[in-house]
Parts: C-alpha cells; sequence; structure tokens
C-alpha cells in the first residue's frame, strides 16, 4: 500500500485553511491537577461545524475539483462525517446525498439537511447505511466520499497534526478510533515531525474492530455495535487506515461507555468544554490508565461536540464522577 507524504499532508493543509484558521490548543490546568500530567486540549470542536470531519471532506472535494471529476457527490455518515459533506459539497457548488442510520442524532440530521443535502434513512448502523450509499452513488453516477477509507480524508485529517506541532513538543496525542480516519491520519503526518510524538487510538469496547483487527493483521468485521459514541460506531476499519494505524500508532486501547460519560462531566466539569461521546475518548483514556502510561506533556483531541438535545440533558444530569449510566444500543 502506498503511503501519505508529508507533503500530501502539507497540500492538505493549504485546503483546509482556505476555510478556517487551526482549531485552539489550550492548557487544560485543571483537568492537569486531576491526572498529575501537563494536559492541552485540542479543541477541533471548534471547526465551523463543530467536528474534525470537515478537514478531510474538504480535501477530498478539492481532490475531486483537481481531477476534473464532476457531479454530485454521496456519503454514509452516523452524523458528523455527514455534515462535512454537505458543507463541503455546499462550499464546492455540488449536490450531496447523506445516508445515515435510522436513528441517527436528529439534531446532526437537521443540520446536514440545513446544509443542502439530501439525508436517505437506512438500517441500524453505519455499514448498513455505507452499503445503501454504494448502491445510490452507482445508480446515481455520484462520487463517493468515504467516512474514513480514502487518502485524501485521511491527509486531511492529519492536518491536525501539522497544527498541534506549532503548540510545542507533546510525549502523546491520545485521540478516539472509529473507523480509523483521524488517528492514522494524525500519526502518519506525525511521523514526519522531529520529534514525533506517540499517538494513542482510544475505542469504545462495545465497537472495537481497530483492536480486533490490529490483533488479527487483517480487517475484522463485527457483527454488530454497541456505543454511546455513534461518532465511533465502525463495524470495521479501512484497509488504508488498518495499515497506517499498524504502521505508526503506538497502541490501539479500548474504554467502555460509562468512561466515555464520565470523561464526558469530567471535561465539562475541569475546563467547562461541552463534548459529545465521541470528541472524549482520551479524556476517558486519561481517566482510565492515568497519565503516566502516557507521558508527561500529553495533547488530547477533543473531536467533536455535536451533541444530541438528549445526550446534553443526559450529560447534565451526570455527576462529575459519574458512574455513567447504560449505553445505547446501536445495532
Amino acid at each position: 500500500m502506498v503511503g501519505l507524504e508529508l507533503s500530501d499532508f502539507v497540500h492538505a493543509e493549504a485546503v483546509v485553511r482556505r476555510v478556517f484558521p487551526p482549531t485552539p490548543v489550550l492548557a487544560a490546568p485543571n483537568l492537569s491537577a486531576r491526572v498529575g500530567a501537563e494536559i492541552y486540549l485540542k479543541l477541533d470542536c471548534f471547526t465551523p461545524i463543530r467536528t474534525f470531519k470537515l478537514r478531510g471532506a474538504l480535501v477530498k472535494l478539492q481532490a475531486l475539483a483537481d481531477s476534473g471529476t464532476t457531479g454530485g457527490v454521496i456519503t454514509a455518515s452516523a452524523g458528523n462525517h455527514g455534515l462535512a459533506v454537505a458543507r463541503a459539497a455546499r462550499l464546492y457548488g455540488r449536490p450531496a446525498v447523506v445516508c445515515v442510520p435510522r436513528g441517527a442524532n436528529p439534531q446532526k440530521v437537521a443540520a446536514i439537511q440545513a446544509e443542502g443535502a439530501r439525508v436517505v434513512e437506512h438500517g441500524d448502523d453505519y455499514q448498513a447505511a455505507y452499503e445503501r450509499s454504494l448502491e445510490l452513488g452507482r445508480a446515481g453516477g455520484l462520487s463517493q466520499v468515504h467516512a474514513y477509507d480514502d487518502p485524501h480524508v485521511i491527509a486531511g485529517q492529519g492536518t491536525l497534526a501539522l497544527e498541534l506541532a506549532s503548540a510545542g513538543d507533546f510525549d502523546a496525542v491520545l485521540v478516539g478510533v472509529g473507523g480509523g480516519g483521524l488517528v492514522s491520519g494524525l500519526a502518519a503526518c506525525g511521523s514526519y515531525l522531529n520529534p514525533a510524538p506517540r499517538v494513542f487510538g482510544i475505542q469504545p469496547e462495545g465497537a472495537d474492530s481497530m483492536i480486533r483487527s490490529l490483533a488479527a493483521g487483517r480487517v475484522v468485521e463485527l457483527e454488530r455495535v454497541e456505543t454511546v459514541a455513534d461518532g465511533l460506531a465502525a463495524r470495521k476499519p479501512g484497509e488504508w487506515t488498518l495499515e497506517l494505524t499498524r504502521r505508526y500508532v503506538a497502541g490501539v486501547l479500548p474504554v467502555t461507555d460509562a468512561e466515555l460519560l464520565e470523561a464526558m462531566a469530567v471535561l465539562l466539569a475541569t475546563e467547562r468544554v461541552v463534548a459529545e461521546p465521541a470528541g472524549v475518548a482520551g479524556v476517558a483514556a486519561l481517566l482510565r490508565y492515568g497519565a503516566g502510561r502516557f507521558g508527561s506533556r500529553i495533547a488530547v483531541v477533543v473531536s467533536g461536540a455535536n451533541l444530541s438535545d438528549e445526550a446534553f440533558k443526559r450529560l447534565l444530569d451526570l455527576p462529575p464522577s459519574g458512574s455513567g449510566g447504560s449505553p445505547t444500543r446501536r445495532s
């Protein structure tokens, strides 16, 4: 498999910069005191659509334009990637179709529609929605914008590493893992930095497809996923993301849904930052494994803040050291 060069990430960063500036990297003094290390938050929940996914979508749409490919685009998403593609397609003047699972976050669906994209509900999870998007794409002559297993999308997500580099040196970067686009792009780009930080992926136990695939040495597809973190609910990683994760990521560690919910409450209580469950995986890892496992100066990527109204109400009801509560089922 062909790798990504530093020039790919530099080009991707130029594409992203035309739309929004670097997102903040802020010290987290209260969280630092709690875990006993110097913690910084990479607030990619502060992109224009409140998720890192806009990076990859913009780079993919630019690649389609550069190649002379015209017409509409289609994608599948649990919510955030669909919103990113809808925004990018609008900026590039293309129609977009977004396939989402039934029961997807209604606020995310409404935001996708507000960008002008057509939403198609199908299946019970991302994989089922993706398979439907392939059918519709072939029938309608639409270009597929994969949520994670695409080199342009991966390069776009990897631009986050270049922004982190401007904030200084870190022993480690912690980031959530679903299909692996962000962790693989960040780690692959980070490998060109000197010194290169160790990148750790964090994945829900109920959607641990990357962890199982790394152990098996091949892509493993789960029969089902069950997690509160809809943004990390991928039944399988991609070929690209698995290979790049195997090559560049220091490790992928599991956390429970209860730990994700606790991390949301802790992040709100300590730093007054609101994030969705997928966005706080790194915080959950700090609380479960301790900062000493990762180093003394750690960057935690807060990757999204598109909570449903129901999830936001639930967050406000959680105590800072809460037990978490029961997970939402996603088959």
